[in-house]
């Protein structure tokens, strides 16, 4: 494993303001209170993938609603909402060192109310639809918008690009950078409810075989991962072959197995980047944690990811900071235990961060505080 990212601070960022996260681990668990900011800090990290792409603003703002069916929000409240409400200046900033290099984003600016030609007004409609809609409103009309800039530096490169953006911009068609200075994977809680979820597993057989291991933990009879196509639809749909029932569909498992697979998969996908992981414990037996986070730190390793990992369970903490056989070594630390914690009435969140190993020795000391 590689430390990729080494330092993060968020200047202003939706409820975050000046927060500084340093020694950065390999490994590094993010515990604290509900709302007290940790699934911020991932999205704050996923700024670093690409600071000049303003698509990657956008997709920062959807993550929040990956894997639900329907958003009760548009993608431009869903944006606005990433700026702090504490002030009355819309300014994101967040700072890092990232690949060795130091980055730097910042997009601020304001809300204004612009007088939008009918093209952009309806370019997100069908042609027959705009053109009745572009004929009925041929004066334009107004519409709420967010001008600024978007300024960003990294690997000595800087520069600023204008930025407009309002509730009729088209976002569909927009080029997706496919060559980012970071590699970043976001896994949500609900990551392996949202199917393909074999990915890069099948790809790789070395990998693939470690993964069945692991799956065998729920089921000793299970013996491979395999992509088969649908007669009726014509689909290809992800199947596990067991022993003796046969080629089942991935969609008859339960979600512990399913979670595992969206892990293993989310990995490769994060080669020599940065894995984020939303509420690991989320649809895993306490149970497997020993040989889930065993295989989990270990695929890593191989991978060359930085894992951040949000948890709400002292359980799932304890076991991670398991694999690293404290007790046998002295110097190795691949673990940094970082907690938030939001003080009552303020919205200044406060934080610590302690090697995995101090807060192993002293388990006893710490106790439920790790996590708050």
């Amino acid at each position: 494993m590689a430390v990729h990212i080494k330092k993060l601070n968020i200047e202003s960022f939706r409820g975050i303001r000046g927060l500084s996260l340093e020694n950065l681990n390999l490994v590094n668990i993010i515990a604290g209170d509900n709302n007290s900011g940790k699934t911020s800090v991932l999205e704050a990290l996923m700024f670093l993938r690409d600071p000049k792409d303003f698509n990657n603003i956008l997709r920062i703002a959807r993550m929040r609603d990956m894997g639900l069916r329907f958003n009760s929000t548009s993608l431009y409240d869903d944006f606005i909402n990433l700026f702090p409400r504490s002030n009355n200046i819309m300014e994101i900033l967040i700072k890092g060192i990232c690949k060795g290099e130091e980055t730097n984003v910042r997009l601020s600016g304001e809300q204004k109310t612009v007088l939008l030609a009918p093209e952009e007004l309806f370019q997100n409609y069908n042609a027959a639809a705009r053109k009745e809609r572009i004929r009925q409103y041929s004066n334009g009309m107004e519409a709420i918008s967010f001008t600024g800039n978007l300024l960003y530096s990294f690997a000595e490169r800087e520069d600023v690009e204008p930025i407009m953006f309002h509730p009729h911009s088209k976002t569909t068609g927009r080029e997706v950078g496919k060559h980012t200075p970071l590699n970043a994977v976001y896994l949500s809680p609900v990551e392996h409810m949202r199917g393909n979820i074999f990915g890069k597993i099948v790809s790789n057989d070395q990998y693939k075989e470690i993964c069945i291991n692991v799956l065998r933990l729920f089921d000793p009879q299970i013996s491979d991962l395999l992509y088969l196509k649908n007669e009726m639809t014509g689909q290809t749909v992800e199947y596990i072959k067991h022993e003796t029932l046969g080629n089942m569909p991935i969609s008859t498992y339960g979600d512990g197995i399913k979670k595992v697979l969206s892990l293993a998969n989310g990995i490769v996908q994060a080669e020599n980047g940065v894995l984020m992981i939303d509420e690991l414990e989320t649809a895993i037996h306490a149970k497997y944690y020993d040989n889930i986070f065993r295989f989990m730190i270990k695929a890593c390793k191989q991978f060359q990811v930085q894992l951040f990992i949000t948890t709400h369970s002292i359980e799932a903490i304890d076991k991670l900071l398991a694999t690293q056989e404290y007790d046998s070594q002295e110097d190795d630390d691949d673990i940094a235990v970082i907690t938030f914690k939001k003080e009552p009435n303020n919205a200044q969140i406060l934080s610590r961060t302690l090697s995995g190993r101090r807060v192993y020795t002293n388990r006893d000391e710490f106790g439920f505080e790790v996590r708050l």
